[in-house]
């Protein structure tokens, strides 16, 4: 089966490119072909190796291409941020059921949603498969009145390249800061400015340059022997994460990825998403205002990773693979 993938792909955001390339990686190895609507299809092609079509001038022949049509994954069924957004990802479900492709909505977080966004979810998401990454969404679903099931974030599925270093007690603390989200990211500063004075080594990365590279150098003007890793691929940001003593990252994927290499992390948290995964793999979080004394003493102490919580995600990411592809392969839902 050929499987057209739904999602903010092609847009610079290395978070959910690391999310496509572990579901690209795992949909294939379960035998199906994918190719994927992006906003810059060429970036697309070369980085993920598949066929990507444009998300608005290419989706008629996209549709024509595919036997099944998967939203997800990510953040995006909400409307928080923008209602168009809402309108094109639920619009290109009801395309494809109206084409008569099967349908499945997949590793996803739900909200935050306003009234008229929950009622819009409600109508279009009916009897479509359905697999959220965190148990706030797969709660929400059942306000709904969806029936859901709780996978992982397929980035948790991301390869390694090998020459990426283990975690290390000499290495740095890797800071992610996150665009547009001030009070989180003068958090770091005061922790970079804090362990720079401690003679720690420090080291940044934005997970999207566009959005994140001011609040980089911003952290760079506070410690100014912080190293700025490069993160513009999911390859690179993991390997911004290499060796690393600890993580502390305001972006979801900065906290995703650091469990995929079983580096320690914390997260400062700016949205119900980023508290689930937290939440799930049992790691510190912090929310507004910070608590700058206790960062800096967590820091300092650099705590392991919660191992358990993190193989325990592992297999749950790897097993809604298994779940999507039977989903797939089962059912058409009715238009």
């Amino acid at each position: 089966m050929r499987v057209l993938l739904s999602g903010y792909y092609g847009a610079g955001n290395v978070g959910d490119e690391a999310l496509l390339a572990g579901l690209v990686a795992g949909l294939r190895a379960r035998g199906l072909g994918v190719a994927v609507l992006s906003a810059d299809p060429g970036a697309t092609s070369r980085m993920h190796g598949v066929r990507a079509f444009h998300r608005l001038a290419g989706l008629g022949p996209a549709l024509a291409w595919a036997g099944a049509v998967l939203s997800g994954g990510g953040g995006l069924l909400q409307d928080a941020t923008s209602a168009r957004s809402l309108d094109y990802y639920l619009g290109v479900l009801r395309l494809a059921r109206a084409s008569g492709r099967r349908v499945a909505v997949y590793g996803q977080s739900l909200g935050l949603l306003s009234p008229a966004g929950r009622a819009r979810v409600a109508r279009v998401l009916a009897g479509v498969p359905l697999a959220v990454r965190d148990e706030d969404s797969l709660a929400l679903a059942g306000e709904l009145g969806l029936t859901g099931v709780l996978v992982a974030d397929p980035a948790l599925l991301v390869e390694v390249p090998l020459d990426v270093a283990p975690p290390s007690r000499d290495g740095p603390v890797v800071l992610v800061p996150r665009g547009g989200q001030d009070a989180l990211n003068s958090a770091l500063e005061s922790l970079a400015l804090q362990l720079s004075e401690d003679g720690v080594p420090l080291a940044a990365a934005a997970f999207h340059p566009r959005q994140d590279a001011p609040a980089v150098a911003r952290l760079a003007h506070m410690a100014p022997t912080l190293e700025v890793r490069d993160a513009s691929t999911p390859a690179a940001a993991l390997r911004a994460l290499s060796g690393a003593r600890y993580v502390v990252s305001v972006r979801l994927h900065g906290c995703i990825l650091a469990a995929r290499l079983g580096v320690g992390f914390a997260g400062l948290s700016y949205d119900p998403k980023v508290r689930g995964f937290l939440s799930q793999a049992v790691a510190p979080a912090f929310q507004r205002p910070v608590d700058e004394r206790a960062l800096l003493n967590l820091v300092r102490s650099a705590p392991p990773i919660a191992e358990h919580a993190a193989l325990h995600l592992t297999r749950l990411a790897d097993e809604g693979l298994d779940w999507l592809a039977a989903a797939l392969a089962r059912r058409r839902v009715p238009r």
